[in-house]
This record gives structure tokens, sequence and C-alpha cells, in this order.
């Protein structure tokens, strides 16, 4: 049979060289940054963000351009919250699935309820107003009194 031609082991690779060897031990050593929470960040973007912080310079990584387009906008009052002399955007494409986003609550239980008087006071807006659909909106809403 043969001797099988193929690529080496990595790990044959980097034992093999001496700068091969020099970055597996510093890559070996190397601490990646953490995660950075900000207040700046609007809520909205906040879950398709990830800000990373290493040595006073920020990472921005928006999952897509459209966030990319709006961090740009945020990216300077975010780094100036952080302290931070320098800043980058990166638009990552992740594959990794992420939960969805929860739905809102469905209410259970009666309606509001408003009290007697901003009923009154709503029907009286309603009979000096013209237009009809935003008359008919407020004797609705007046409809929800005790």
């Amino acid at each position: 049979m043969a001797k099988a031609i193929g690529p080496r082991s990595i790990s044959r690779l980097l034992h093999g060289s001496p700068d091969l060897e020099a970055l597996r031990h510093r890559a070996a050593e190397y601490r990646a940054p953490a995660p950075v929470s900000c207040r700046s960040l609007p809520p909205a973007l906040a879950p398709r963000v990830h800000i990373l912080q290493e040595d006073g310079r920020l990472l921005l990584m928006a999952d897509n351009n459209a966030v990319a387009q709006l961090l740009r906008f945020h990216a300077p009052r975010i780094a100036k919250e952080l302290q931070a002399s320098d800043w980058q955007i990166r638009v990552t494409r992740d594959t990794t699935p992420r939960p969805p986003v929860a739905a809102a609550p469905v209410r259970t239980g009666a309606a509001p309820v408003l009290p007697a008087s901003a009923a009154a006071c709503l029907r009286d807006a309603a009979a000096g107003i013209e237009d009809e659909g935003l008359r008919e909106s407020l004797l609705r809403l007046a409809n929800l009194a005790d």
C-alpha cells in the first residue's frame, strides 16, 4: 500500500516551526475582551449589537448593514460614555440561532375603566368636534367610564 500523502496535522505544523511555536504561545495566553454593556445604546438596537472594549478601543459588531448604519449615528455617544479613544463598526453575519423576542404579555382581566368626570370631559369635547371619526373615537373612549 502506498504512503498516504495529505495535509499534516495542525499541531505538528505549529510545533515544527519556531515562528509558529511563538505564535501558538501568544494565542494560548491571549484573553479575549469581555462584552460591555452601555446605557447609550437604544433598547431596540441592544439585542442586535455586541460591544467589545480592549485598550481604550471599542469594537461595535452589528448583525446587519441596517443596524450598522444606525450604530454610526450612536457610536460617538457610546464611545464617550465608555471613555474609549477610538471605535470601529463591523457587520457580523451571526449564524447562531437566537431566541425569538418575547411578545408583549396578553392582558387578562377587565378592561381599563375611566372615572365619570373624565368620561364627561370626553363627551363635551366630542360634542364640539366636526371630524366624525375623531368624535366617534372620543365617544368610544368615554364609554369606558364606570
